[in-house]
């Protein structure tokens, strides 16, 4: 109870919301785009105390965990198609970003992690919620209304006629309730306030024990029920921009729903297991394009491919790659640097004693090549993190063999759009401040 007490202040300190109606043009029409903005986790009761161990750890068991649900999900003989399946890190590990938003009429303040892995949103409707934030109740809504159940849409109906859902997540875990529609309300980056009706939403009413801070999650993937999609609903684009994760104190993270800035090279998206797959072709560090075989990086069945996620921190690449990637780096710091083992670094890791902004200024961009010729690119920081005052370590590990993932690392200081009409994704290299509201 402290815990969701703590966290409603924090958010009427740092995010303006209001208990009265807003501007009724913006009640009564679809935005053509909404931009708002993306909490870092580490935003949230800020402890001055946290050290850059800590934060690190933090990372890299959200990444493990996350890494492992998403690899149940992938794995598991039930198409994602047959029930609602987002992602969710679990215990004390954090998610990166998180989405804020209000819900209903009077609105209720929500703090739900950003997921590019889930098609639904949902929201705690349950008092006896484990760990849960601040709650959202039906009763109390004059917007709410409960979605009838259409089986070509739920796949589980209720006696009563109501459309349920049920999530289960690693360890047991789980989120079930009903499907509903209702008011959202953003807040802007330019502290404007959009609304927008009747959006699908899951109503948790009996959820597990979740994460500190969270109210629930904020999907933004889509499945054969387009109806279940906020960005199916704002016109099939999506576009999110982070810069340097480390930094809990920067301002310009920003999540961008409908016409989002569509710049930058393209490369083709697959959707595929509720998750966005890219094609990737290759790996250069500096001018020197690995030997790796492309084969490895196709999607030749729902257990292998490359996709790129949301909520993970590190990249993931299958053990081949991930060991030409090590080798080389390993070649270019022998004789400068000293490797040293890390008590909680998983096997393979690679750690160097020393300072990643000192110690490799200047080495050499580490590159992944996607089809149609799009390139992203990551500096030192996009491939390394400091995890100690003295000790930096790669931020890519090696996968369990089948498929690979890119992770919030490697994105940071990108333009990342999801252009899903036309089944492509735009990267472009940019300070988040510099791109326009």
């Amino acid at each position: 109870m402290a815990t969701s007490y703590a966290i409603l202040v924090y958010l009427l300190l740092h995010v303006t919301f209001f208990t009265t109606a807003t501007r009724t043009a913006a009640a009564t029409t679809k935005p053509r785009r909404l931009v708002t903005r993306l909490l870092h986790c580490d935003s949230l009761l800020h402890n001055p105390n946290d050290t850059a161990a800590a934060q690190a750890e933090r990372f890299l068991n959200s990444s493990i965990t996350r890494f492992i649900y998403l690899s149940e999900k992938i794995n598991s003989e039930t198409s994602p198609d047959d029930d609602i399946q987002p992602g969710l890190f679990l215990g004390s590990n954090a998610p990166l970003f998180y989405v804020t938003f209000s819900v209903g009429q009077p609105p209720v303040l929500q703090l739900a992690v950003m997921d590019t892995g889930s098609d639904l949103i949902w929201v705690n409707c349950s008092p006896v919620c484990k760990n849960c934030g601040p709650i959202f109740y039906p009763s109390r809504s004059s917007t709410f209304a409960k979605m009838p159940c259409n089986r070509t849409l739920c796949f589980n109906c209720s006696p009563t006629n109501e459309c349920n859902y049920n999530v289960t997540y690693v360890k047991g875990t789980n989120s079930e309730g009903i499907i509903a529609t209702e008011r959202f309300t953003f807040e802007t980056l330019d502290e404007g306030r959009i609304v927008i009706n009747d959006v699908v939403f899951g109503c948790g009413i009996n959820n597990g024990e979740f994460i500190d801070k969270t109210t629930g999650i904020f999907g933004l993937s889509i499945s054969k029920r387009d109806i279940f999609s906020i960005v199916k609903l704002l016109g099939s684009k999506f576009s999110y921009c982070v810069g340097n994760i480390v930094d809990h104190e920067y301002k310009f993270n920003r999540l961008v729903l409908g016409e989002a800035v569509i710049e930058g090279y393209s490369t083709p998206l697959e959707i595929a297991n509720g998750l966005y797959y890219l094609t990737l072709e290759g790996i250069s560090i500096g001018e020197k394009r690995l030997e790796i075989d492309s084969e490895i990086f196709k999607r030749t069945s729902r257990y292998n491919g490359v996709f790129i996620d949301s909520g993970t921190t590190y990249t993931w690449l299958t053990p081949t790659a991930f060991q030409a990637v090590r080798r080389e780096i390993e070649g270019l710091c022998k004789g400068l640097l000293t490797r040293l083992p890390y008590p909680w670094a998983p096997d393979g890791h690679l750690c160097y004693f020393g300072k990643a902004s000192r110690d490799v200024e200047g080495f050499p961009a580490l590159t992944f090549h996607f089809a149609d010729g799009a390139d992203l690119v990551l500096d030192v920081y996009g491939m390394f993190l400091q995890v100690q005052a003295q000790v930096f370590c790669l931020a890519i590990l090696p996968s369990d063999g089948r498929k690979s993932l890119i992770g919030m690392i490697a994105q940071q200081n990108y333009n990342v759009a999801y252009d899903l009409g036309t089944s492509r994704l735009y990267l472009q290299r940019i300070d988040c401040e510099l791109l326009d509201d």
